[in-house]
């Protein structure tokens, strides 16, 4: 499995795929930190937190943009194999299709955890450089709770997706069904039902914004973890029947 993983990442070497996602999760942090200037200009007597600062790029990295990249990425992923026309030599290795799927999940979720690391990092130095207020340790230990809480549960929402790019061996259709999910977020802003929506939940639940809407985090963390399973299991499943050509 180790070794699987090491060929996962050697294999970022000649993509700049990965210099891309980089730029993506970026997106945010820069987008705050523009809104943070314009308040300074138009509003100079208002304060900006840094805690603001990171929250407001936590939702922005779940709830929109976050989720494109991750899915994005995803996709990619999970399709390169059969884009390349490289998925039947790994697999005369040998190595098992489990074996192989759990890899790149494993891989999955470890770029995600980089590209977290990477807006929470930007949104930081940025707060820094815009002269942010009311800086603390409770404020960084929070934020990044909250940050990697969020990445958690929104990784186990990826799973559907990765179906979908097994499924259709390509690129467009999983990117389509990310945009849905992402207008979906949207439509469900600032609505009690977002609760019920497995990718408005992730950060509903890690910024505890939940605690102020008629759903319970139970019914958010079921409604995530059957939308797990199913992904995983349709994944595998899928998988382990079809046939490499």
């Amino acid at each position: 499995m180790v070794n699987l993983l090491f060929c996962e990442f050697f294999k970022l070497k000649r993509s700049k795929m990965f210099l891309i996602s980089i730029l993506g999760a970026m997106v945010a942090p820069i987008m705050v930190f523009a809104g943070l200037i314009k308040v300074k200009i138009t509003e100079p007597e208002k304060v900006i937190t840094y805690w603001e600062m990171l929250g407001q790029t936590n939702l922005y990295m779940l709830l929109l943009f976050g989720i494109i990249v991750y899915g994005v990425i995803a996709a990619y992923l999970f399709s390169r194999e059969y884009s390349e026309n490289t998925l039947k030599s790994i697999l005369t290795v040998p190595v098992s299709k489990e074996a192989f799927l759990v890899a790149k999940f494993l891989m999955l979720f470890v770029w995600m955890l980089i590209l977290t690391m990477v807006a929470w990092a930007s949104t930081l130095g940025l707060s820094i450089v815009g002269n942010a207020a009311e800086f603390s340790g409770a404020v960084i230990m929070q934020s990044l709770k909250e940050y990697f809480l969020g990445v958690l549960l929104l990784y186990l929402t990826m799973s559907p997706f990765v179906f979908i790019t097994l499924w259709q061996k390509n690129l467009v259709t999983p990117i389509i069904s990310v945009a849905t999910v992402v207008l979906g977020n949207v439509a469900l802003a600032n609505e009690d039902l977002a609760v019920l929506f497995p990718w408005s939940a992730p950060y509903l639940i890690a910024s505890g914004v939940i605690k102020e809407l008629s759903y319970s985090i139970e019914a958010a963390l079921v409604i995530v973890f059957v939308v797990f399973f199913i992904g995983i299991v349709a994944s595998f499943v899928y998988f382990k029947r079809q046939d490499v050509k």
